[in-house]
C-alpha cells in the first residue's frame, strides 16, 4: 500500500495554519462578544475565550497589547476585539490573537458604575452612619413603582397581610427607558413632599439593561438626599444596583421590601401575648413573695407575745436613759469646771466697784421714776374718774332707771309708730327685763302729718 498520500497531522495543522495566515479575511478581524474563562498570567498575556448566544473562540493577549488597557478584562463583560484568527500548531486548535480590547455598550456602562460606585463609596455615601432609621410601627407608607408590574401587586398583598393598620400611597412610575431616569428622580422628591414614614423603590426582575435606572449616579445621590427613610427592591435578588447601597435598606426582591417596612401581626400578637405571660408571672411571683413574708411575719414569736417587743423597747429606752444622763452629768461637771476657772479670772479684773456706783445711780433715778408715775398715775385717774361720770350720764342703762324704755321689732329699734300695723309683735326692754306684746291699735302723732 503506498502511504505518500497520507499526511502527518502537524503537516496538516502546518498547511491550514497557512491557509488561515494568508487569508486577507482572517488577518484583520472584528469581533464582539462576552469574556469567559478569563485567566491573567504572571508573564502578563491574558487567555481567555469570547462566546456568544451559540458558539465560543478560544483567544489570547499578549502582554504588548494587554499592558495598554484602559479596564481589567474580568468574567462576564461585553467587549469589541480586534485581532488575526490563526492556529496554535500544539494543538491545532483555532483562537483569535486579540490587539485591541475595549467595552462593548453595556460594558461601558459597567465601567462608568464601577467608577461611580468607587466615588461614591471613597467620599462616604455607603457609610452606615448616613443610614436612616426605619420606623418600628409605620403609619404611611409610599411605593414608588410601576402600577402594571406584577411586583406592585405583591407588595400590597404582603402590606395588607402583614400589617392592615399601614396607610399605603402608590405612585405609579416610568422604571425602564430613556425617560425613567428623570421620572423616578420626580417621583422620589414628590414621594418625599408627602412626608410619609417609609419609601419603597422597587420593580421586577428584568435584564441589565431593563434595570440600569438604578445605576445612574443621579437616581442615587437622590436617593441619598431624601428625608424619609428609602428601602430599595429592585429586581431578583442577585442583582445588586447602585441605589441599593446608597439607599437606608436593601431588599433582594420587592415583596422581601415590603416585609422590611412594616412589621408582621403576628409577630406582635406574640410580643403582646409574651408580654402579658411576662407581666403575669412577675404579678405571680410578687404575690408569692408577699404571702411567705407575711407568712413568716405572722408566725414570728415576738408578733405572738407582743410584750416581747415592748419590754425589749422599754429595756433599750432605760439603757438610752441612762446614758443620756450620764452624758448631762458630764457636761454640767465641765462646765462647772470652766465656769469656776472663768470666777478665777474675774477676781482680778472685778468690776464690782462700778456695779456699786451704777446701783446708786440706778436707785436715784428708780425713786425719781416712783414719783412721777405716782403723780402721773394720780392724774389718770382723776380724769378717768371725770370721763367715767360724763359716760354714765349718757348710759342707756341709767335712762332706763329713770323710768324709759325701748321697743324693738322687725330686727330694729322702733321709733315711729307708723312703722308698726295691728298684729306685729314687738319686744319692750326696761331697766330690769323686758315684754313681748301684740299690736292692737296703732295712734299716730298728729305732729307726724302734713
Amino acid at each position: 500500500m503506498e502511504n505518500t498520500k497520507y499526511l502527518t497531522v502537524g503537516a496538516l495543522t502546518k498547511y491550514l495554519k497557512y491557509k488561515f495566515d494568508q487569508d486577507p479575511y482572517l488577518t484583520r478581524v472584528f469581533l464582539k462578544g462576552e469574556l469567559s474563562n478569563v485567566k491573567h498570567h504572571t508573564s502578563g498575556h491574558i487567555f481567555f475565550a469570547l462566546k456568544d448566544g451559540s458558539s465560543v473562540i478560544r483567544a489570547i493577549m499578549f502582554s504588548r497589547y494587554a499592558n495598554g488597557m484602559k479596564f481589567k478584562p474580568e468574567e462576564g463583560q461585553s467587549v469589541l476585539i480586534e485581532g488575526r484568527v490563526s492556529i496554535f500548531e500544539s494543538s491545532g486548535q483555532y483562537q483569535i490573537y486579540a490587539e485591541k480590547m475595549e467595552m462593548d455598550g453595556i460594558g461601558l456602562l459597567f465601567e462608568q458604575l464601577e467608577k461611580d460606585k468607587k466615588q461614591l463609596a471613597e467620599q462616604g455615601y455607603f457609610s452606615k452612619e448616613h443610614k436612616k432609621l426605619l420606623p418600628k410601627y409605620p403609619k404611611t407608607v409610599t411605593i414608588v413603582s410601576s402600577e402594571t408590574g406584577a411586583a406592585i401587586k405583591d407588595m400590597l398583598t404582603t402590606l395588607s397581610r402583614r400589617y392592615p393598620l399601614v396607610e399605603v400611597t402608590v405612585i405609579n412610575t416610568l422604571m425602564q427607558g430613556t425617560k425613567s431616569r428623570q421620572a423616578v428622580i420626580d417621583n422620589l422628591e414628590h414621594a418625599d413632599a408627602l412626608e410619609n414614614d417609609v419609601v419603597i423603590l422597587a420593580r421586577g426582575g428584568g435584564s441589565i439593561e431593563d434595570l440600569w435606572t438604578f445605576n445612574e449616579k443621579e437616581v442615587a445621590l437622590k436617593v441619598f438626599d431624601m428625608k424619609t427613610p428609602v428601602i430599595t427592591g429592585i429586581g431578583h435578588e442577585t442583582d445588586t444596583t447602585l441605589v441599593d447601597y446608597i439607599s437606608d435598606m436593601r431588599a433582594p426582591t420587592p415583596t422581601a421590601a415590603a416585609e422590611m417596612a412594616v412589621p408582621d401581626q403576628r409577630d406582635i400578637m406574640e410580643r403582646l401575648i409574651q408580654a402579658q405571660n411576662f407581666i403575669s408571672d412577675r404579678i405571680f411571683r410578687k404575690l408569692d413573695v408577699g404571702r411567705n413574708q407575711l407568712d413568716a411575719l405572722s408566725s414570728y414569736y415576738k408578733l405572738k407575745n407582743p410584750d416581747l417587743l415592748y419590754d425589749q423597747q422599754a429595756e433599750k429606752l432605760v439603757t438610752l436613759k441612762d446614758g443620756l444622763d450620764d452624758k448631762m452629768q458630764q457636761s454640767i461637771r465641765e462646765r462647772h469646771y470652766r465656769l469656776s476657772a472663768l470666777k478665777e479670772g474675774v477676781k482680778y479684773n472685778t468690776p464690782e466697784p462700778a456695779i456699786r456706783r451704777s446701783l446708786e445711780i440706778l436707785d436715784d433715778r428708780k425713786s425719781r421714776l416712783d414719783r412721777s408715775m405716782t403723780i402721773r398715775t394720780n392724774e389718770s385717774k382723776h380724769n378717768l374718774t371725770r370721763m367715767v361720770e360724763s359716760l354714765n350720764s349718757l348710759s342707756p342703762t341709767n335712762v332706763l332707771l329713770r323710768g324709759y324704755s325701748y321697743t324693738t321689732g322687725g330686727g330694729g329699734i322702733i321709733k315711729d309708730a307708723a312703722d308698726l300695723q295691728p298684729g306685729d309683735e314687738v319686744q319692750t326692754t326696761f331697766a330690769r327685763g323686758s315684754i313681748v306684746s301684740k299690736v292692737t291699735e296703732v295712734n299716730e302723732d298728729d305732729r307726724n302729718q302734713k
